[in-house]
């Protein structure tokens, strides 16, 4: 048999046993249905069953010689036109289903602001929420991170092309972390990102082991250790609260390094 071209058939909307059939069908030529049974490894009553389906697809045509009736399978090109039939019928649904999507949205936003949820696992998952970070607009960012343990989660080749696309927007950070930092390592970074303000709180005081980050109308949280899970949260109420708290926090934290930026 064909492994591959059974799998890429298949994708095209066919039953296994359907590609059986047909590839079958393909090598025999045309063929009374019993051969085709025998070929394709499906029992006689299931392969008549099969050839009426791939007959109603246009894959297969049936004719009499003598006694007998054969089967026959269409030209694999006949594939080709099912592809571009169903690519028309996707375009005719889209221009369709566009006519309606703005009574949809009306619909939803009549409700009033829900806030959104979605969740995300593994490094893969802190990933995707780095890149969602990117791709929003805002131009300041509020962090809590346990600071040591990030390196565990991403390299640190992630961790800095991250801040460096973040510097390149002007994206002003705020960062309130625990952990272990030395000054001198905080001070290079600031002079490397000059957006990038960092504030130490007491571990043994306020042990988070995770990120939570507020971006525009979004919240980040993300944990660092045992399973790791992530979770987004779109609300402009719930993001504006939050940064609030960050906001207050940052006055009682005690600043790293010689300088940082003034908030706006």
């Amino acid at each position: 048999m064909h492994p591959i071209l059974e799998r890429e058939l298949q994708k095209l909307g066919l039953t296994e046993k359907e590609t059986r059939v047909y590839l079958a069908a393909l090598e025999l030529g045309p063929q009374p249905v019993q051969d085709i049974a025998r070929k394709a490894g499906v029992n006689r009553a299931t392969t008549y069953v099969m050839i009426e389906s791939l007959t109603q697809k246009g894959l297969m045509t049936s004719f009499e010689r003598g006694k007998k009736r054969l089967f026959n399978p269409e030209h694999p090109d006949r594939l080709l036109s099912m592809i571009r039939v169903r690519e028309r019928e996707l375009q005719e649904q889209e221009r369709e289903f566009s006519q309606f999507l703005p009574q949809l949205r009306a619909i939803s936003s009549s409700s009033g602001e829900r806030p959104r949820v979605r969740f995300f696992e593994g490094p893969e998952g802190l990933r995707a929420i780095r890149e969602e970070i990117l791709a929003t607009e805002a131009s300041e960012m509020w962090a809590a991170i346990e600071f040591k343990e990030l390196p565990h989660v991403l390299s640190p080749a992630e961790n800095d092309e991250f801040e460096r696309r973040l510097a390149e927007r002007g994206v002003r950070q705020y960062v309130l972390c625990t952990g272990t930092i030395a000054p001198d390592a905080v001070q290079k970074h600031m002079e490397r990102y000059p957006n990038f303000s960092l504030r130490s709180v007491p571990v043994d005081r306020f042990p988070f082991t995770g990120e939570v980050t507020v971006f525009g109308n979004k919240i980040f949280a993300f944990s660092h250790r045992g399973k790791l899970i992530g979770a987004v949260i779109e609300s402009e109420e719930i993001a504006k609260m939050l940064r609030s708290v960050f906001q207050l926090a940052w006055e009682g934290s005690q600043h790293v390094g010689a300088t940082e930026p003034a908030k706006k």
